[in-house]
């Protein structure tokens, strides 16, 4: 396999030359200057910086939402992050649409004079790159306190970043895994990493001249029943890429699968082994800002409002427990489309009086099954992260790409073609997430012992075997009030 990407720093020249055709694809472009954003960026508070509010969380052991969201027009966006100002949010999202992430810009702008038009939304986010950098620049100016971070894809990540940090944006979603893992169909491994890498050479870029942009790292989100080895592997493989392009901020991603025992265990590993693979490769430097928690996003949503509320509120709970800096929760609408200002406010109102109670609480919980999962978790993830280095000869990226031709990083129903979907997961008779096939994962006899274990306590307890249907059914558990997905009554 002839693999061009290498973890290597693009020397500056180079980079600046690329920056002229990635500013080329659009006009507002040519609005970016990259000097003067730098300069902007250094007059920016602190109240605006996504790494100094993660450490402020930090030192005052709080825990702050983090949420999704995006609006096509400039005023309705001014008009949302001042109401999640009001709500107490301190990290404002920047969801774009689908056309920018598609580089459909024509259709934005088709789509931008409609709703001006007859006020109906027909974009689902905010269209970034179309409205460019000073257009944006009124929205990020528009609250006192609040880190703006956008959430893009793979096609228009390059020129999207570039407007994005120049508008004054502090942190963003900057890993190649939960867009072409979860998101896109046909686009390559080699070419998602590739492209990354040019926006984590911008940070780093940034951050030789003084500005701390955060990568945010969601890793490779899980389509599927399936324990987040794989996920918190690559979480920590492209913190090892953003570190080799000079990045020196990061905030590792913990999604939550609704035991609580993995899910704290999760969020206590996580940080741990981040720190300890960037000392081993010499990014003593590198901050880790923090640790956010979210639920894993493309799992069911209950479709009551009770069940929304609660749904929101444990991954809330959870969070705090595990004290995270930062956490994302599900608006109780979010099933019917897209969520509106009120439904925000009632939200963030119920998931903060968990935050403030149990968090304030400082509550160090010690339990058998947290230990045995920190055990079990940190073996899988070291498992993985030793083969694709070994893939790579020591090269994480090449590594990356091989293991996932390889099938050594996999998951179980993604809809890129090129993963192997050799993986299936199911729960255990307590909701804890196990895999009931391995594919290519490399995993030693003691935690496939441990796994097979599990699931035939499982299968005995059901009376069924651990098969596709016991999967979807946990599919859908947690969003109905179940640890794990009950067996149709037999007749």
């Amino acid at each position: 396999m002839d693999i061009k990407v290498r973890n290597t720093r693009i020397p500056e020249d180079a980079f600046l030359k690329m920056r002229e055709q990635v500013l080329s694809l659009w006009p507002t472009g040519r609005e970016v200057d990259l000097e003067e954003a730098i300069a902007y960026q250094k007059k920016l508070p602190d109240s605006k910086n996504f790494m100094k509010l993660m450490q402020k969380l930090h030192a005052e052991g709080r825990t702050s939402i983090f949420p999704r969201a995006g609006t096509a027009l400039v005023e309705d966006s001014i008009s949302l992050y001042r109401k999640l100002e009001a709500s107490g949010v301190l990290f404002m999202p920047v969801t774009t649409d689908s056309y920018t992430r598609q580089l459909d810009f024509r259709k934005v702008e088709t789509a931008l004079e409609e709703t001006r038009r007859t006020g109906r939304k027909v974009l689902n986010g905010y269209p970034l790159i179309n409205h460019g950098v000073k257009e944006t620049r009124r929205v990020t100016e528009s609250v006192q306190t609040g880190a703006f971070d956008p959430r893009i894809s793979v096609k228009g990540y390059r020129l999207g970043t570039e407007i994005a940090l120049a508008s004054g944006m502090t942190g963003i979603s900057a890993g190649a895994f939960i867009s072409w893992g979860a998101y896109e169909k046909n686009v390559d491994i080699e070419h998602a990493l590739a492209t990354y890498q040019y926006v984590h050479r911008l940070i780093g870029y940034y951050a030789e001249r003084g500005v701390a942009i955060t990568c945010d790292n969601h890793g490779w989100i899980l389509t599927g029943v399936q324990p987040m080895s794989v996920n918190l592997a690559t979480v920590i493989a492209e913190v090892l890429m953003e570190a080799a392009q000079g990045v020196k901020s990061v905030v590792p991603y913990v999604h939550l699968m609704g035991n609580l025992a993995q899910d704290l265990a999760w969020l206590r590993v996580t940080p741990r082994l981040t720190r300890e693979y960037l000392d081993r490769f010499g990014h003593q430097d590198v901050v880790i800002a923090g640790v956010a928690a979210q639920h894993t996003p493309l799992f069911p949503m209950p479709q009551s409002v009770g069940g929304a509320y609660a749904y929101s509120d444990y991954t809330a709970m959870t969070a705090a427990l595990g004290k995270a800096e930062a956490v994302f929760v599900r608006t109780i609408d979010e099933a019917l489309g897209v969520p509106t200002e009120e439904t925000h406010a009632l939200t963030y109102e119920s998931a903060n009086w968990f935050l403030d109670v149990i968090r304030g609480q400082n509550i160090d919980l010690q339990m058998k099954e947290i230990d045995e999962e920190i055990h079990i978790t940190e073996l899988e993830i070291r498992a993985i992260l030793e083969r694709l280095l070994e893939m790579g000869d020591g090269d994480i990226m090449v590594g990356c790409v091989r293991g996932v031709h390889a099938g050594v990083i996999d998951s179980s129903f993604s809809p890129n073609v090129q993963v192997k979907d050799q993986v299936i997961g199911v729960k255990d008779c307590r909701g804890a997430i196990r895999y009931a096939e391995f594919g290519n994962l490399p995993f030693s006899k003691e935690v496939k012992d441990f796994h097979r274990g599990k699931v035939a306590e499982r299968e005995k307890a059901d009376g069924t075997a651990a098969d596709y249907e016991m999967t979807v059914r946990d599919f859908w558990a947690f969003s109905k009030g179940q640890l794990i997905g009950k067996p149709a009554a037999r007749a």
